[in-house]
């Protein structure tokens, strides 16, 4: 077993400190600019962190690092994301969107360059690994909870806030928001309950408790309480010792919290969409009064509470009360996971979404989440074993919805990898997940003392994200993926003495090459697109051969999207070139054949600009079998008024 205690090693010098702070900023420019779970944020976020990644490989390689251990567990953990990066980018080759699976890839490749940013944070920071990492997730994850709450205490700061009243900024989602609540929730335990800490890193504990709860209080999120319940109920049963303290923690930052949050769900203006500004300005201003009110108590009872001693006896007797305390909830949450699964299955026909509003956190109904798994089974299906390529299940599924809207995820992270790379990629999913497990489990039975206590605080959050990921799309959020990763390299390299320092060239040239090869990856794609704005532009400013460079680079930085294609096309038309066009929208459904957006564009050109009713039809058509409830079809619209004169006979042979 790969778990016996190993040398500490050396305190971490400034290296480390260094190291840590660059990783806690790109951690943070994850969250204020990871574009949600968009792909805009790919290059900025990523390629930092495959820079400073390349930047510390290469100091190992000039022997100014030493190089790190991880063992076999945390090996196989490296192993799996590797794997799965490989076949994400394989599935390319095959699938109905190659641009978005290029895209999907870029993103995968990003999370094991965090993966391996956290491998080598645990390497410089040798003895105090655990520490150092579970302190820089404390940071962000606190900052970015804080900013959130500020945002919607003052309403300029989220414009999006009229529109949508949970909690999301600067993530731009609740759900994720969430999770990095049920994280920084785990850490301010671990913060506010270890003994070896002083009183001021207590209440900073007792404070990131009181703003993760606020936080996942006003996001609505029900997976995010459920998660939340089970890191804490994880954090319960390993921490040695501390049990009393955490609970007693926890009492007095949730129960402030939770009368702050309450107030807020009675203002309408708080957490109902569409609301006035005014009530936005007014309610925001009073929250956060309320919420400061609330950390000031915190501060209060934490600062009392921390001088009191429990005996032994009681000590005991608290620890029972809090294990009946945690069966009751760990039954209560398995009871409403079984109650909702059977609620969804029982109103699968339906497929309506809940109220965004506080009632929705007494609901166990997913019946819309139940519509997306069963359509990922069936874009499964329909693309058995391989799948339809990575990220294309917005695109995938619309020949199976039941409705119009769009969803760019099937809300399960399981699912996504069946839907987007067949059983390989579940299999590989599957394969981290375990080797992860190991990996945490491997770091509890080697480490001692505080930095054991640590390590809790960082296991917790793959726990999280794993309950998290089954109903819901983490996967494409660099905000929530991002400190995930860090945290399982932490946990493989923590409490190891890293090898020897020496000379290894291969590993130099190996790392610098990677690294040029996935900054390339990453901007090629943002290239393609500033092109085609550009080409855009200049087409309606009436520059033509400004208009076709823009659609050649395009085209040369992104091959395999069709958005090129159609620019190329729309100046085709714009010289009245109606051949030509109808050429260059023939190659964009060649390139894409199983994506609705080419056939239709195609058999749109037919019907308005080639007059040509009977082409129009057959591609229309062919859209419309790709998609049958989009938005584009209506009563009298190109595929009626074609379809009626096909009806007619007009593409008889006369």
């Amino acid at each position: 077993m790969d778990a016996a205690p190993e040398p500490s090693g050396r305190a971490p010098d400034v290296v480390a400190f260094v190291l840590a702070a660059l990783v806690g900023g790109t951690l943070l420019g994850a969250t204020f600019a990871g574009d949600g779970s968009n792909v805009e944020g790919v290059l900025p976020v990523g390629g930092a962190a495959v820079v400073l990644l390349a930047a510390v490989l290469l100091s190992v390689a000039f022997g100014l690092v030493a190089v790190p251990r991880i063992g076999w567990a945390g090996g196989a953990v490296v192993a799996a994301m590797l794997l799965l990066v490989a076949w994400t980018g394989a599935t390319i080759w095959w699938s109905i969107a190659p641009d978005r699976s290029w895209e999907a890839f870029n993103k995968v490749a990003a999370f094991a360059a965090l993966l391996g940013l956290g491998v080598t944070l645990a390497a410089v920071g040798s003895r105090a690994a655990a520490r150092l990492g579970a302190t820089v997730l404390a940071l962000v994850t606190g900052a970015v909870l804080t900013w959130a709450l500020i945002a919607k205490s003052i309403p300029s700061l989220d414009p999006e806030g009229d529109r949508v009243a949970r909690l999301r900024e600067p993530v731009e989602y609740w759900n994720a928001l969430a999770l990095l609540a049920d994280i920084a929730l785990v850490l301010g335990l671990w913060l506010g309950a270890s003994r070896g800490h002083r009183v001021l890193v207590r209440i900073t504990g007792g404070l990131l408790v009181y703003v993760a709860t606020l936080s996942l209080l006003l996001t609505l999120s029900r997976v995010g309480v459920a998660a939340a319940a089970v890191a804490v109920l994880l954090w319960l049963a390993l921490s040695q010792g501390r049990r009393v303290e955490g609970a007693l923690l926890l009492v007095a930052s949730v129960v402030p919290a939770a009368l702050v949050g309450g107030w807020a769900f009675l203002r309408p203006a708080l957490v109902e969409d569409v609301a006035e500004r005014s009530d936005r300005v007014a309610d925001g201003a009073v929250l956060g009064f309320l919420a400061l009110a609330g950390a000031a108590l915190v501060i209060a009872i934490v600062t009392v509470g921390s001088r009191l001693v429990f005996p032994k006896r009681r000590r005991r007797n608290v620890g029972r009360l809090l294990l009946a305390v945690a069966g009751v909830g760990a039954a209560t949450v398995l009871v409403g996971v079984v109650v909702a699964v059977g609620s969804a299955i029982s109103d699968d026909a339906t497929c309506a979404e809940i109220e965004n509003d506080p009632s929705r956190l007494g609901s166990l109904d997913l019946s819309n989440r139940f519509c997306w798994w069963n359509e990922a089974v069936d874009v499964y299906a329909g693309s058995a074993p391989q799948g339809a390529g990575s990220g294309t299940f917005e695109i995938a599924r619309k020949r199976y919805r039941s409705d119009a809207r769009n969803v760019s995820q099937p809300h399960s992270v399981p699912l996504q990898q069946l839907a987007d790379g067949g059983v390989v990629a579940l299999g590989l999913f599957i394969a981290l997940l375990l080797a992860a497990g190991a990996t945490c489990f491997s770091v509890l039975r080697r480490l001692v003392g505080e930095e054991r206590a640590a390590a809790v605080a960082l296991v917790t959050a793959p726990a999280a994200y794993l309950v998290h990921a089954l109903v819901d799309y983490d996967w494409d959020f660099l905000a929530v993926t991002a400190p995930v990763m860090v945290a399982l390299g932490v946990v493989a390299g923590a409490g190891r003495t890293p090898g020897q320092r020496r000379a290894r060239p291969v590993l130099g040239i190996g790392a610098f090459l990677l690294a040029a090869v996935l900054l390339v990856s990453f901007a090629s794609p943002r290239l393609a697109e500033r092109s085609i704005s550009e080409s855009t532009r200049a087409l309606d400013e009436g520059d033509v051969e400004r208009a076709r460079d823009g659609v050649d680079r395009a085209r040369f930085f992104n091959p395999l999207s069709i958005e090129p294609i159609f620019a190329l096309a729309r100046i085709r038309e714009s010289q009245d070139f109606q051949r030509e066009a109808e050429a260059n929208y023939v190659d964009a459904v060649e390139l894409q054949p199983e994506n609705p957006e080419a056939w239709y564009a195609l058999g749109l050109f037919e019907y308005q600009v080639r007059r040509n009713l009977c082409a129009a039809y057959r591609f229309l058509n062919e859209a419309y079998t790709l998609d049958p409830v989009g938005q584009q079809w209506r009563e009298g619209g190109p595929l009626d008024v074609a379809r009626a004169a096909v009806n007619r006979g007009a593409c008889e042979p006369r």
